[in-house]
């Protein structure tokens, strides 16, 4: 791959928490719980300007399920506080096998957050997730009726899954990271199975129970999508 090629991948993917230009757009026939603050904004759900650009993206009404977007395995699920009340997180770990993918980094992380932590108090380390499993429903921050109902996602590239460390932060909670590992925009996972349009709109692919996944490359959506 020549050096522009990559810098424009890598702008395609938005490494750096830099705005893609990546639009959803849900299937016809389809009423999907959509995102609500997308990958790189300023703009939170509510419509107020962030402190810092979006690490991830927004989405769904309170109740819906959330659901794995591609097989792999539990890293961890663990209680944290991100300054709303306490609430939950989960970090799967995806191969480049496990979503059909040829060329790329050999892994990526789907982390979760904003879960109850009665939700995925029960995964274990290790343990398998398969496409389209329910791992949570979408709360409030924190449980704290103040806010507007989210999951938020992030998805990183990931070179070595070994070198996670877990950082312990004021409050008692803790917190993984990873130096290598890179921030990219979902929707550019979303949009691998289909391509990217040249207007840089991604077609979201709901997850369907009966549905043949042995050879989709990427993530199908964690969100639902229900028949008009």
């Amino acid at each position: 791959m020549t050096t522009t090629a990559r810098t424009e991948l890598a702008a395609l993917k938005g490494i750096g928490i830099k705005p893609t230009g990546l639009k959803p757009v849900y299937p016809d026939g389809f009423v999907c719980s959509g995102l609500t603050s997308l990958y790189a904004s300023w703009i939170d759900v509510d419509g107020t300007r962030r402190s810092e650009a979006h690490s991830g993206v927004d989405g769904g009404k309170l109740g819906d399920t959330i659901h794995a977007p591609g097989p792999g395995r539990v890293v961890a699920a663990w209680k944290t506080n991100f300054g709303w009340g306490q609430e939950a997180s989960l970090l799967i770990l995806h191969s480049r096998a496990d979503l059909n993918m040829s060329g790329g980094p050999p892994h990526y992380y789907s982390e979760f957050d904003h879960l109850r932590w009665n939700d995925v108090k029960r995964f274990r380390e290790g343990e398998h997730i398969v496409r389209g499993q329910v791992i949570g429903r979408v709360a409030t921050p924190g449980s704290n009726r103040s806010y507007l109902p989210e999951v938020h996602w992030e998805i990183y590239e990931v070179d070595d899954p070994n070198k996670i460390e877990w950082v312990e932060k004021a409050n008692g909670l803790k917190y993984f990271l990873n130096k290598k590992a890179e921030l990219i925009d979902p929707l550019y996972m979303l949009g691998q199975n289909s391509g990217i349009r040249a207007d840089k709109r991604v077609d979201i692919a709901p997850f369907f129970g009966d549905a043949d996944y042995s050879r989709f490359k990427g993530f199908t959506y964690i969100l639902p999508c229900r028949p008009r």
